[in-house]
């Protein structure tokens, strides 16, 4: 089912929020509400099925006001503005963040028409204005309205960001200097940013773009990490979402859409956790095709581009009731991912796990048919030791907590030497708010497309930095 939020029966003070799973908040109101009673609604007049709208320039915008019974008398349809604060107060708790503020009164106006006696409808015209001198950031107006004493209620969102021109299959950032000769490479370099989600924002690893073509500068955005879990009165593993990385699954649009709106990949890290289990102790091809499933209802439900192998942290001495299978489990569990998701990426943090080339599963393929790319540990000089061609590997990975001065050195062995990939770990958010970042970031772009990096939009801040 895919993703969305119902908000209704939001009062002075008050709010009443549903997600489509089976979580509920439900905050104090007052008795006799008739906010959205039945037969009432406030809708946007060209998404009227859309239960939120969604705004990012200027514009006029007609609402239609919809009431459950005929007017009494003649009126106009009222915005009411005195709650407004407290509802975006209400939505940020319910969401788990602080960075929605209210749109500013300096950026919209209000038009409700008038109605006769007797109506049931009537519109209303939203203006948004001065988009340009919006500061960068995520706004709400809770449009509460009243009409023949009946208030409804409608969400609008306006998001304001950086420029920036997407990524698309047909619009790839050019190809590297012909000084490199590399005729198995058919595409451009691919950069990728590992973001720890406990940390920092992944949103970040979107503002950063190519000066001159507004193009992103990462191809993909890897979250780390959902973990791999066991849950032993079930006796089964699940794929586990920390509290880190909880409001990103609440708000979907906020956190992920941003990045693929840009054209850039964005994909899951799957680590072990200390629970027994790993890649390594998959019983069976039906036991990785559960979880496989299991892993397919998140990317469906939240957009995810794919999953990233992590064998790390396993502590499989927890679990001797599991023993470990050798290379056939986790070639079970490539296998299981690319039948449930073979539209989706496969990617292999090369590290960890004992796969080598020459290692195949009971219908002969390996590793390399099932992965899309991958890419070393930190500062490693190497080929794929599964048997990638080098046009989908990284080599010579930069961990970039600490900075990211490295960069440079591994940007040049990689276009050198025919590689398709770089891979960077967890660019340290003071960093980029301090704006040492992009200057690094253009000693691998100006080398791979020509130009240099900016940071272009807000900086959002991570939990190290609130």
């Amino acid at each position: 089912m895919k993703a969305k939020y119902i908000i209704a029966n939001i009062m002075i003070g008050a709010a009443l929020l549903y997600a489509c799973d089976k979580d509920k908040i439900e905050l104090p109101q007052p008795e006799n509400n008739t906010m959205n009673s039945q037969g009432s609604a406030l809708y946007y007049k060209a998404a009227p099925q859309e239960e939120v709208t969604n705004l990012s320039a200027d514009g006029a915008y007609t609402f239609v006001t919809k009431i459950g019974k005929a007017a009494p008398d003649a009126g106009a349809v009222t915005l009411l503005t005195s709650s407004m604060e407290k509802i975006v107060k209400d939505y940020n708790a319910f969401k788990g963040v602080s960075d929605y503020n209210l749109l500013p009164s300096a950026h919209y106006t209000f038009e409700g028409s008038s109605y006769t006696k007797g109506a049931t409808e009537a519109e209303a015209k939203l203006t948004i204005k001065n988009f340009a001198s919006l500061d960068y950031g995520d706004y709400l107006l809770p449009l509460k309205v009243e009409m023949a004493g009946q208030q409804v209620f409608h969400l609008v969102k306006i998001h304001k960001d950086g420029e920036y021109s997407a990524l698309s299959e047909t619009s790839k950032k050019p190809m590297p200097p012909k000084a490199y000769s590399c005729p198995d490479r058919k595409e451009p370099m691919k950069m990728v940013a590992y973001v720890e989600t406990n940390d920092w924002d992944i949103r970040n690893m979107g503002q950063f773009v190519l000066k001159d073509s507004k193009k992103p500068v990462f191809d993909i955005v890897v979250l780390f990490a959902a973990n791999m879990n066991y849950d032993a009165k079930k006796g089964k593993r699940y794929l586990s979402f920390n509290d880190k990385l909880q409001p990103i699954l609440k708000d979907p649009d906020k956190y992920i859409k941003p990045l693929k709106d840009r054209g850039i990949k964005v994909v899951v890290d799957i680590l072990p956790n200390h629970q027994g289990v790993g890649y390594y102790n998959f019983q069976n091809y039906e036991e990785a095709l559960e979880f496989a499933r299991d892993c397919k209802q998140y990317a469906d439900k939240y957009g995810f581009d794919g999953y990233d192998i992590d064998e790390e942290w396993a502590d499989y001495y927890k679990l001797k009731q599991k023993p470990t299978k050798g290379n056939q489990s986790i070639l079970w569990f490539m296998r299981a991912m690319k039948e449930v998701m073979p539209d989706k990426l496969l990617t292999l943090y090369d590290y960890g796990h004992s796969l080598y080339y020459d290692d195949v599963d009971e219908h002969g393929k390996g590793a390399k048919d099932y992965l899309d790319y991958s890419w070393s540990d930190y500062g490693r000089n190497q080929t794929s030791s599964v048997g990638l061609p080098n046009e989908k590997y990284g080599k010579m990975s930069v961990n970039a907590s600490n900075g990211t001065y490295a960069i440079s050195w591994s940007a040049e062995p990689n276009v050198r030497d025919c590689f398709g990939m770089m891979m960077i770990y967890n660019i340290n958010g003071n960093s980029i708010a301090a704006g040492r970042v992009a200057g690094n970031l253009s000693n691998a772009t100006k080398l791979f497309y020509g130009e240099e990096c900016i940071f272009s939009g807000k900086y959002h801040k991570g939990y190290r930095d609130r």
